[in-house]
């Protein structure tokens, strides 16, 4: 097995299939057992309400929501903030507006390039046949 560094810790450690030492592992599995059971009780909980209550990070729950951990449609309150503007969002790492957005940016991108590629001499390799 390869040795690396924790993401979290930094620890040196046998990697696995995950990022993680066994110990952050540990404390990772604890701390959903913990948020897990708190949204159990209080399904209309916030993010913020969820955080104060179980002194779980923010960027820990939000890292479990993202890996798919913790389903939102179960907690339908629960939502964090996109990447790009910080409005609330439920799924992925952008709110829906920054995403389409960002998909009409790229297909621009996209065309421009097509354009630029197809006004350019495209003629293939030229090669110079000798004569004899």
């Amino acid at each position: 097995m390869p040795i690396a560094n924790c993401k979290r810790c930094n620890r040196i450690f046998n990697k696995g299939r995950r990022e993680l030492c066994p110990q952050c592992i540990a404390e990772e599995d604890a701390a959903f057992r913990v948020v897990k059971a708190y949204l159990k009780d209080h399904r209309d909980a916030t993010l913020a309400e969820v955080t104060d209550a179980t002194e779980v990070d923010v960027e820990l729950l939000v890292a479990m929501i993202r890996n798919g951990r913790l389903l939102l449609r179960d907690n339908p309150n629960l939502t964090y903030p996109c990447e790009r503007c910080g409005q609330p969002t439920h799924a992925g790492h952008y709110c829906p507006q920054c995403a389409a957005e960002l998909v009409t940016a790229l297909s621009g991108a996209q065309e421009e390039l097509a354009r630029k590629i197809k006004g350019k001499d495209n003629d293939g390799y030229y090669s110079r046949r000798q004569h004899l």
